[in-house]
């Protein structure tokens, strides 16, 4: 790599996750599309052995800052339901996921949201259940989001999950929504929630799949879910749940989600890695753009219906 690059993020080779093996072929490569933190090109690859997708060479964890810049969606305002039409939609869709999972819950019930972000879904748990015990783990929270989540009686776990201090007393869930692709050690986290679950807490998780019907489209690194360099490792629902399996949890259901914002970012990286990223057609594909998230999110639900797999996915696990 060019050491004159502005902002280069410092990697290293990585080997798969999923069985440890040191074969791979790559599979797609580009650059940051979102935010241009860095002008490196990254490498997503297969693993010849199990067929696992993840970054490689991946950033060092210590490169957290320039791979979630200040400007990072969930830490700004970008996407939260006070400061925008496009926030309250997507709080209205989590609530509506998570409906069927939280009216089980019992009174003063534990909830952990791993990778809270502005902790958005907290809050509205917060008005639904307000009984319940409800925390936030994220590797950095603003002072603003800090105080707001702890005026609400929110507790706030503020470190990487590889090496954050969990609370002794069991959560009844656990919820991780567009994290675990975030984590360099994606098992090891796992077992940590799994012995973190109470005996019949549930853990829930939503993160791409690469068996999205959409993802054929961009093959050649545009397509959103690679979302380089922050999402380190991607699943299908075969190893999404061989890796639950693994970390000690039995999985009870499985279905494919809309994955309006991956189209997005496919948009944009595409136009990007054509024109480059001051192109108008960068803003015009961007997430502000209601009308064209709603026709993905329309699209998706009608290939979800038609029996398509689309590139975002929802699995509910429990202790085994």
């Amino acid at each position: 790599m060019n050491s004159q690059v502005p902002n280069q993020i410092r990697s290293t080779l990585a080997t798969c996750s999923g069985c440890g093996g040191e074969g791979f072929t790559v599979a797609a490569t580009g650059q940051d599309y979102i935010y241009h933190g860095t002008e490196d090109t990254f490498r997503y690859v297969r693993c010849d052995g199990c067929g696992h997708f993840y970054l490689n060479p991946r950033p060092d964890i210590s490169q957290l800052s320039l791979m979630y810049p200040a400007n990072y969606g969930t830490f700004s305002n970008r996407f939260q339901g006070r400061a925008n039409l496009l926030g309250r939609i997507k709080t209205i869709v989590n609530r509506k996921r998570l409906k069927s999972v939280v009216a089980h819950l019992p009174l003063r019930g534990r909830v952990l949201d791993v990778g809270c972000g502005n902790g958005e879904l907290l809050i509205a748990l917060r008005q639904t259940r307000p009984d319940l015990e409800l925390f936030g783990l994220d590797w950095h929270f603003p002072t603003e989001t800090r105080s707001s989540l702890e005026r609400q009686g929110i507790g706030v776990i503020e470190a990487p999950l590889e090496t954050a201090e969990l609370p002794a007393q069991p959560f009844d869930l656990i919820v991780m929504l567009q994290l675990i692709e975030h984590l360099w050690e994606p098992e090891q986290s796992l077992r940590r929630l799994a012995r973190a679950l109470a005996k019949h807490g549930r853990l829930l998780i939503e993160t791409p799949n690469t068996d999205g019907w959409d993802r054929r489209l961009f093959a050649g690194g545009a397509w959103g879910g690679y979302y380089f360099p922050r999402h380190l490792n991607l699943y299908n629902f075969e190893r999404l749940a061989g890796l639950l399996r693994r970390a000690g949890l039995a999985v009870e259901s499985q279905r494919n989600l809309p994955a309006p914002l991956i189209w997005v970012y496919s948009l944009q990286g595409a136009v990007q890695a054509n024109f480059g990223w001051k192109s108008f057609l960068t803003k015009l594909f961007g997430v502000n753009n209601l009308p064209l998230v709603a026709a993905f999110a329309f699209l998706d639900s009608a290939a979800i219906a038609m029996g398509f797999t689309t590139s975002n996915q929802q699995a509910i696990s429990k202790k085994a």
